[in-house]
C-alpha cells in the first residue's frame, strides 16, 4: 500500500465515521431516553479524533520527504489500520 493509498483509507474511514457521529446526535435528539446513545456519540467523536490525528502524522510523513507513491513500511501501516 502507498501512502497514497493510506491517506485515502483514512479519508474514507473518517468520512464514514463522521457521517455515523452525525446521525449519531440527530438519533440522540429523537430518542431523548435511550441512555446508551449518549455514549455511542462520544465513541464516534473519539474515533474522529483518533482519524484525524492518524491522518495528520501520515501527512506530515508524505510532507518531510516521502513520495506519496512509496510503499509504507509493513510495521508503520498496522500502526495506521488499527
Amino acid at each position: 500500500m502507498t501512502y497514497k493509498d493510506l491517506l485515502q483509507n483514512l479519508a474514507d474511514e473518517a468520512t464514514d465515521n463522521y457521517k455515523d457521529y452525525l446521525q449519531s446526535k440527530i438519533t440522540a435528539q429523537e430518542n431523548v431516553d435511550d441512555e446508551l446513545l449518549p455514549e455511542k456519540t462520544q465513541q464516534y467523536k473519539d474515533a474522529a479524533e483518533r482519524l484525524e490525528k492518524k491522518f495528520s502524522a501520515v501527512l506530515a510523513t508524505v510532507k518531510n520527504g516521502v513520495g506519496l507513491e512509496q510503499p509504507v513500511p509493513v510495521e508503520d501501516l498496522n500502526d495506521f489500520l488499527t
